[in-house]
């Protein structure tokens, strides 16, 4: 197979794979060999895809490409605008009309209190969840076109995006907007490579990356002290031993690592739990191999909760419920282990033919379906893409604004004809 689009980007969530199998073995004290052989399977079926299709396609060398149309920031403000007023109908919604005093209950309490009781959708929550993720696309842009902005737009459009992702880590209480916008970032660098350009910016250095890693993980861990806190006593000890016996019921896994006091308690407690959340997708992908679930389906259980339940239906029985399951494992447990490979082979197959028309030249949206191919790819080691809500509405997002662009282009282009 050639190597001509570059394969290391497959390395790191194989890094991920790895660490997340190394991890549960030390804590639990037992390998989960049949976790690493499915997610093995899952990569070689994507790379058998994504081969496959390279070496059909025609071959185009590669080179530094740009957007087609010029550098502007006037495209990001708008999107940054959509993003801006949807926090604002988001938190009027919630704050105003639902009660929810994000001030007095704190992130935590928030969050629990908009799953209680039965409450009618408004237009300002329709519209605020719909564009709250409007930021990605600014961010997108500027990882892209980093070497032609000028210092200062990027900066602040970097910081506006900063402040937006911190509104709706607020407003929704969790940590999935950070994780999504991780991976959106990460997707960036990677299309960089296939329009010719180094895989990150000068600005982002090994140092600055490894910062920004290391604060996504006191992220992480601050948002389990606010449950602790709200919840409990703030124990981290106790919280730790909830969470991960909530994490590792129905199984022989044993909590027996925590720290019940010393100085370095509260930062193992809770370093524990982010590996924990992280990777307890591999104990439940090794039950989806040794058991059956005939009765549940995994797979899609966002498309219902975005679009299916607003037309009266209700989602399938899920055996897992409330957790994360990755890409490999939720399809194996619907559709089988054929069906989970024919899956990852498509997607391989898919990610190949929107990279050939970055090389060929088509900017537009080829750019944005590559980041968020790549984006879903990188997401698929820690749960099916698709059930994370957030990032089904990103991408419809992505086609509605790509619309709104496709519109004003024509309009433009027939009103430059009239009156030229």
């Amino acid at each position: 197979m050639t190597f001509r689009y570059g394969l290391a980007w497959l390395v790191l969530p194989l890094i991920a794979v790895f660490g997340a199998f190394g991890y549960t073995g030390w804590v639990f004290e037992g390998y989960h060999w049949g976790y690493l052989g499915l997610m093995l399977a899952w990569v070689i079926a994507f790379v058998v895809g994504f081969g496959f299709t390279v070496q059909v396609l025609p071959h185009h060398t590669h080179r530094e490409a740009r957007w087609p149309t010029p550098v502007s920031i006037r495209w990001d403000l708008f999107a940054l605008l959509l993003g801006a007023l949807a926090i604002a109908a988001l938190f009027y919604d919630r704050y105003y009309l639902r009660g929810i005093d994000y001030f007095s209950v704190g992130i935590a309490k928030s969050r629990s209190l908009l799953n209680e009781g039965v409450h009618a959708s408004t237009v300002y929550s329709v519209f605020g969840n719909f564009f709250l993720y409007s930021y990605l696309f600014p961010l997108i842009r500027s990882i892209i076109q980093w070497e032609e902005r000028q210092p200062q737009t990027l900066r602040f459009i970097l910081v506006s995006v900063f402040v937006e992702l911190a509104a709706v880590s607020f407003l929704m209480g969790g940590r999935t907007a950070i994780l999504l916008t991780i991976m959106v970032g990460l997707a960036s660098f990677v299309t960089r490579h296939f329009l010719g350009k180094s895989y990150r910016p000068s600005f982002f250095t090994p140092l600055r990356l490894t910062v920004i890693g290391v604060l996504a993980l006191l992220t992480f861990g601050l948002f389990f002290w606010f449950r602790s806190v709200a919840f409990g006593s703030g124990n981290s000890y106790l919280y730790y031993l909830n969470i991960c016996g909530h994490l590792t019921k129905g199984t022989n896994l044993a909590c027996d690592f925590g720290v019940e006091s010393g100085p370095w308690k509260d930062i193992s407690n809770y370093f524990h739990l982010v590996m924990l959340y992280g990777t307890h997708g591999v104990w439940f992908s090794e039950s989806v191999i040794s058991s059956s679930y005939p009765e549940s389906l995994v797979t899609p259980q966002g498309l219902f909760a975005v679009f299916f339940s607003r037309f009266g239906f209700d989602a399938p029985q899920s055996a897992f419920e409330g957790y994360w399951i990755p890409a490999a494992g939720s399809l194996t447990s619907d559709f089988g282990i054929v069906g989970m490979l024919s899956v990852s082979a498509a997607f391989g197959v898919l990610a190949a033919g929107s990279i050939r028309h970055l090389r060929v030249g088509d900017m537009g949206f080829a750019v944005y379906s590559t980041v968020f191919l790549i984006a879903l790819w990188l997401l698929s080691f820690l749960i099916f893409p698709f059930n994370l809500p957030g990032l089904l509405l990103a991408v419809l997002l992505g086609f509605f604004l790509g619309g709104l662009f496709l519109m004003a282009a024509t309009l433009k282009q027939l009103v430059n004809t009239r009156f030229s």
